[in-house]
């Protein structure tokens, strides 16, 4: 019992010393790991030494919740690189394509504002999305109580904020700030160009 004392103290500082380094160097994109990381080892091998102190009976369980638990934290190590890179945007038969998390098309004609130097409001809350550091990918409401659709991969680059006719409101930026300040631009030139035939 005392070497799962130390695992679980162990891995409690590895997850604070990581938070915080993640915090002062700016690694906001490998916060879930540091967290999950040293949880997972520290569970396993909690779970092992009670296997070996269980050698009858409850053995077996406790190397079935072990195989558990490995196996359900392999789907949230393998969202990491997902959720890291950055928003992939293309334009192509009169639709805006946003792919990866949360995807989504929107039609050209549809868009009836773009703003290319927006500011996002104020959040209150994560309704159907994923926030890690400064990346926040969804659905989320306002403290106005306007629901928003967010796919911002930074707090430094600008925020492209697109309005359609559905009365939607979606805010998007990259990290690469070239991309950010020159996606609405080539969205602007897209929307603007008369339909053809007019």
């Amino acid at each position: 019992m005392r070497r799962i004392k130390i695992a679980l103290i162990l891995a409690g500082s590895f997850i604070l010393v990581g938070g915080f380094a993640c915090l002062a160097f700016h690694w906001e994109d490998y916060q879930l790991v540091v967290i999950l990381i040293p949880e997972i080892a520290a569970i396993v091998y909690m779970l092992l030494q009670l296997y070996k102190i269980e050698k009858k009976g409850k053995g077996l369980l406790v190397l079935m919740l072990s195989i558990i638990v490995i196996l359900g934290m392999i789907p949230l190590i393998g969202t990491l690189p997902i959720t890291g890179s950055d928003n992939n945007t293309t334009i192509r038969n009169d639709t805006l394509f946003i792919e990866g998390l949360y995807a989504k098309e929107i039609p050209i004609a549809s868009i009836t504002q773009v703003d290319g130097n927006a500011t996002v409001p104020d959040i209150k809350m994560r309704t159907n999305g994923m926030s890690l550091g400064e990346i926040n990918v969804g659905h989320f409401k306002t403290k106005e109580g306007k629901n928003v659709l967010l796919y911002l991969h930074s707090d430094d680059t600008n925020v492209t904020h697109i309005k359609t006719k559905n009365n939607e409101d979606i805010y998007i930026n990259f990290k690469d700030s070239a991309l950010s300040v020159d996606f609405p631009n080539k969205l602007r030139a897209v929307y603007r160009q008369p339909t053809k035939g007019k």
